[in-house]
């Protein structure tokens, strides 16, 4: 990608004012390029291999939020001012995460209410 943005900001600087002055080397431009992640068929069974991944380090972070297309380190941060808000408001964390949802695999065929 790099190459292609590089090659068109060359085209793009022969347009007079269509890119700011001043801009330097494109090859000095601090940046990262994320694309859209994509959702996994079974979220609770991927949470866990993820947690798997995490706990043996064979995975990192970065590498676990640029599959979902985002940067860990904006996440990080959010996640810190979350943190910090449920603090500030005195809220315990178990009132403020979301009750699981069963896996309708593992529900029983009895435990499933029937209409007459």
């Amino acid at each position: 990608m790099d190459t292609i943005l590089s090659a068109w900001l060359d085209e793009a600087s022969l347009i007079p004012d269509l890119l700011p002055t001043g801009l330097g080397p494109f090859a000095q431009w601090p940046h990262q390029w994320f694309w859209d992640g994509h959702e996994h068929v079974d979220p609770a069974k991927e949470a866990n291999a993820q947690a798997t991944r995490l706990a043996s380090h064979t995975t990192t972070l970065a590498d676990e939020y640029a599959k979902r297309g985002q940067d860990w380190e904006v996440q990080l941060r959010q996640r810190a001012r979350e943190i910090a808000l449920i603090s500030e408001l005195g809220l315990a964390a178990e009132q403020v995460s979301q009750t699981p949802i069963q896996d309708p695999q593992d529900v029983q065929d009895d435990e499933v209410p029937i209409d007459d």
